[in-house]
Protein backbone atom coordinates (compact mmCIF):
# COMPACT_ATOMS: atom_id res chain seq x y z
CA UNK A 1 0.00 0.00 0.00
CA UNK A 2 3.07 2.27 -0.04
CA UNK A 3 2.99 3.13 3.67
CA UNK A 4 6.13 2.23 5.60
CA UNK A 5 6.05 3.40 9.23
CA UNK A 6 9.71 2.44 9.69
CA UNK A 7 10.70 5.31 7.39
CA UNK A 8 9.83 7.76 10.18
CA UNK A 9 12.62 6.51 12.42
CA UNK A 10 16.10 8.02 12.58
CA UNK A 11 19.00 5.92 11.36
CA UNK A 12 21.48 7.06 14.02
CA UNK A 13 24.21 7.12 11.36
CA UNK A 14 26.79 9.81 12.05
CA UNK A 15 28.63 12.06 9.60
CA UNK A 16 31.62 9.70 9.49
CA UNK A 17 29.48 6.65 8.67
CA UNK A 18 30.42 4.88 5.44
CA UNK A 19 26.85 3.52 5.25
CA UNK A 20 25.44 7.04 5.43
CA UNK A 21 27.83 8.25 2.73
CA UNK A 22 26.84 5.32 0.50
CA UNK A 23 23.15 6.12 1.03
CA UNK A 24 23.67 9.82 0.30
CA UNK A 25 25.64 9.04 -2.87
CA UNK A 26 23.02 6.60 -4.13
CA UNK A 27 20.15 9.00 -3.34
CA UNK A 28 21.97 11.86 -5.08
CA UNK A 29 22.39 9.81 -8.25
CA UNK A 30 18.72 8.77 -8.12
CA UNK A 31 17.46 12.33 -7.63
CA UNK A 32 19.80 13.56 -10.36
CA UNK A 33 18.44 10.97 -12.78
CA UNK A 34 14.84 11.78 -11.85
CA UNK A 35 15.31 15.53 -12.27
CA UNK A 36 17.65 15.37 -15.27
CA UNK A 37 20.65 16.97 -13.55
CA UNK A 38 24.12 15.98 -12.38
CA UNK A 39 23.60 13.70 -9.38
CA UNK A 40 27.27 13.40 -8.49
CA UNK A 41 28.59 14.71 -5.18
CA UNK A 42 32.01 15.48 -3.81
CA UNK A 43 33.20 12.48 -1.82
CA UNK A 44 31.07 10.02 -3.79
CA UNK A 45 32.24 7.53 -6.44
CA UNK A 46 30.66 9.84 -9.02
CA UNK A 47 32.11 13.27 -8.29
CA UNK A 48 29.91 16.15 -9.32
CA UNK A 49 28.85 19.71 -8.86
CA UNK A 50 26.30 19.16 -6.07
CA UNK A 51 23.35 20.20 -8.20
CA UNK A 52 21.18 18.05 -5.94
CA UNK A 53 20.57 19.92 -2.65
CA UNK A 54 21.50 18.24 0.63
CA UNK A 55 17.90 17.95 1.84
CA UNK A 56 17.09 15.84 -1.24
CA UNK A 57 19.51 13.15 -0.09
CA UNK A 58 19.17 13.29 3.69
CA UNK A 59 16.16 12.99 5.96
CA UNK A 60 14.76 14.94 8.86
CA UNK A 61 15.00 13.17 12.20
CA UNK A 62 11.44 11.92 11.90
CA UNK A 63 11.08 11.88 8.12
CA UNK A 64 7.83 13.80 8.59
CA UNK A 65 9.00 17.39 8.08
CA UNK A 66 6.66 19.03 5.55
CA UNK A 67 9.35 21.45 4.37
CA UNK A 68 12.04 21.27 1.70
CA UNK A 69 14.63 23.83 0.70
CA UNK A 70 13.75 26.37 -2.00
CA UNK A 71 16.60 24.88 -4.05
CA UNK A 72 15.04 21.41 -3.93
CA UNK A 73 11.61 22.81 -4.82
CA UNK A 74 13.11 24.72 -7.77
CA UNK A 75 14.90 21.58 -8.95
CA UNK A 76 11.54 19.80 -9.28
CA UNK A 77 9.73 22.54 -11.23
CA UNK A 78 10.16 21.04 -14.71
CA UNK A 79 9.05 17.56 -13.66
CA UNK A 80 6.06 18.83 -11.65
CA UNK A 81 4.97 21.13 -14.47
CA UNK A 82 5.09 18.28 -16.96
CA UNK A 83 3.25 15.87 -14.64
CA UNK A 84 0.51 18.42 -13.99
CA UNK A 85 0.30 19.75 -17.53
CA UNK A 86 1.17 23.29 -16.43
CA UNK A 87 3.61 25.84 -17.82
CA UNK A 88 6.97 25.71 -16.05
CA UNK A 89 6.88 29.44 -15.34
CA UNK A 90 3.52 29.11 -13.58
CA UNK A 91 4.90 26.36 -11.32
CA UNK A 92 8.13 28.33 -10.77
CA UNK A 93 6.13 31.41 -9.75
CA UNK A 94 4.03 29.36 -7.33
CA UNK A 95 7.17 27.88 -5.76
CA UNK A 96 8.59 31.38 -5.24
CA UNK A 97 5.30 32.52 -3.66
CA UNK A 98 5.61 29.67 -1.16
CA UNK A 99 9.18 30.29 -0.06
CA UNK A 100 9.12 31.11 3.64
CA UNK A 101 12.02 33.08 5.10
CA UNK A 102 13.86 32.55 8.33
CA UNK A 103 11.83 32.74 11.53
CA UNK A 104 12.22 36.22 13.02
CA UNK A 105 14.57 36.94 10.14
CA UNK A 106 17.49 34.94 11.54
CA UNK A 107 16.40 31.52 12.84
CA UNK A 108 16.56 28.46 10.62
CA UNK A 109 16.77 28.39 6.85
CA UNK A 110 14.39 29.46 4.09
CA UNK A 111 11.94 26.66 3.27
CA UNK A 112 8.93 25.62 1.23
CA UNK A 113 5.95 23.85 2.83
CA UNK A 114 5.29 21.05 0.35
CA UNK A 115 1.73 20.44 1.54
CA UNK A 116 0.73 24.08 1.05
CA UNK A 117 2.47 24.20 -2.32
CA UNK A 118 0.66 21.05 -3.48
CA UNK A 119 -2.69 22.44 -2.33
CA UNK A 120 -1.99 25.59 -4.37
CA UNK A 121 -1.00 23.48 -7.38
CA UNK A 122 -4.20 21.44 -7.02
CA UNK A 123 -6.22 24.68 -7.03
CA UNK A 124 -4.86 25.47 -10.50
CA UNK A 125 -6.76 22.47 -11.83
Amino acid sequence: DGYDPTSTAASNLGPESEDLLADVCARSEQVGALEGVDGGRAGCPVDGDRTVPPDAVTASASGLDPHISPEYARLQVARVAEARGLPEQQVRDLVEEHVQGRVLGFLGEPRVNVLRLNVALDALG
